[in-house]
């Protein structure tokens, strides 16, 4: 599982006694309510704790900035603000020279470190699943069956799929034992899904192998 990033980098840098009052004040603001008024409460403390800084960037440069936060080009910037491409290229080497830094992941880090990208709107991100060869699922496939079968019931994802037809498709040929490392049919129970990232996975598990007609009439 990936490490999620903190959310307040530069809190880790206050001293004790600093770093006790943010959190207390922190904690103040947000037992406050479920409203937008303790949303503006607990923002109103993380702008008074953040360490602080002049900026030293003009309304177009830090406007540039908050486009590259976003993710956009020089290119795709140029669009947005009516410039062309070399301007915005300009206007960068500018801010890194009022900033001190050499490059654009520095200018913005320094941007959210002292509060300066207040327009900033960070789409949401795209992941395109690692899609597998052939010989790479079968080897998937068999290692996730043995898997289900040394603890049955209990639900294994595979994945991932970057189309919910191959997701069904593959989730069928399982519950119906159509590859070998899944025989006998109804033995697993698999079933596809759609994943928050917008990929597809199947999530399946060992049930037992069924009992048949001659099984069952001995019983």
């Amino acid at each position: 599982m990936a490490v999620k990033p903190p959310a307040f980098p530069w809190a880790r840098n206050l001293d004790a006694e600093k770093l006790a009052a943010f959190i207390e004040d922190l904690w103040g603001a947000a037992s406050g309510g479920d409203d937008l008024k303790a949303l503006d409460a607990i923002e109103k403390v993380i702008a008074e704790h953040r360490p602080t800084r002049a900026c030293p960037l003009n309304a177009k440069q830090l406007k540039v900035l908050n486009l590259l936060a976003a993710g956009e080009t020089y290119e795709s910037a140029a669009k947005r603000l009516g410039f062309s491409a070399t301007s915005v290229k300009n206007f960068c080497s500018e801010i890194y020279t009022r900033l001190g830094v050499r490059n654009a992941p520095h200018a913005v880090a320094l941007g959210v470190q002292y509060g300066w990208l207040s327009d900033i709107r960070i789409p949401e991100a795209v992941i395109t699943p690692v899609t597998h060869p052939p010989r790479t699922w079968r080897e998937i496939y068999r290692k996730s069956a043995a898997q289900m079968r040394e603890q049955p019931g209990v639900p294994v994802e595979i994945g991932p799929y970057v189309s919910i037809s191959g997701a069904r498709n593959a989730a069928k040929r399982m519950r119906k034992g159509l590859w070998e490392e899944f025989r006998p049919a109804g033995a697993f129970d698999a079933k596809s899904q759609r994943t928050d990232a917008g990929y597809f996975v199947i999530v399946a598990c060992y049930v037992g192998e069924p009992v048949n007609d001659a099984e069952r009439a001995a019983q």
